[in-house]
């Protein structure tokens, strides 16, 4: 998403987002990227990645057909820079920028919980060295968030807000 037409630019750096998603999923896409649209900072750049059906990943023991994608964000990434991931099924109800710019501290990625990735704001570089994309490809997901558990600091709390299920949805405070 580019800045919209006529606005300045608010010299953000751009918001990368990876979605991780399956062929079924088409609508649940439309929706998510709409609803980053209608939240977004128009003024900001949103780079939106959806990652489905990608080659070379041994799929047969992942419990959606996007599991580990999100651990091959830092090499998507080229090793640099800030990521989200989200699972494809969310919607946004603020402006993900937000989160993008989250002060990470010294960790290395931010969720609600330890053992759940379905919305992750991560730096890159730190995160490249454990969850390289040959380990994305091949290793199971909960050897992966183990691996990144083990390094003291690495993993940090992310506010609950960031990923309400449907039954933790609270009005004016859930954003995503």
């Amino acid at each position: 998403m580019e800045i919209r037409e006529g606005l300045a630019s608010s010299g953000k750096t751009p918001v990368r987002i990876f979605v991780g998603s399956e062929s079924a999923q088409g609508r649940a896409e439309r929706i998510l990227i709409w609803s980053i649209e209608q939240v977004r900072d128009p003024g900001r750049v949103y780079e939106i990645f959806l990652m489905k059906e990608l080659s070379g990943f041994d799929r047969r023991k992942w419990l959606t057909g996007f599991t580990n994608y999100r651990f091959a964000i830092p090499t998507f990434a080229g090793q640099a820079g800030r990521a989200i991931y989200n699972d494809v099924d969310q919607i946004y109800l603020a402006d993900p920028g937000t989160l993008f710019d989250h002060d990470l501290k010294e960790h290395g990625f931010l969720s609600i919980a330890q053992n759940d990735t379905s919305v992750m704001v991560m730096d890159c570089q730190k995160m490249a060295p454990i969850w390289s994309l040959e380990a994305a490809k091949f290793e199971r997901k909960n050897a992966l968030v183990q691996r990144a558990l083990e390094v003291p600091n690495l993993w940090g709390p992310l506010e609950p807000e960031w990923n309400a299920r449907d039954e933790e949805y609270r009005a004016g405070q859930s954003k995503v």
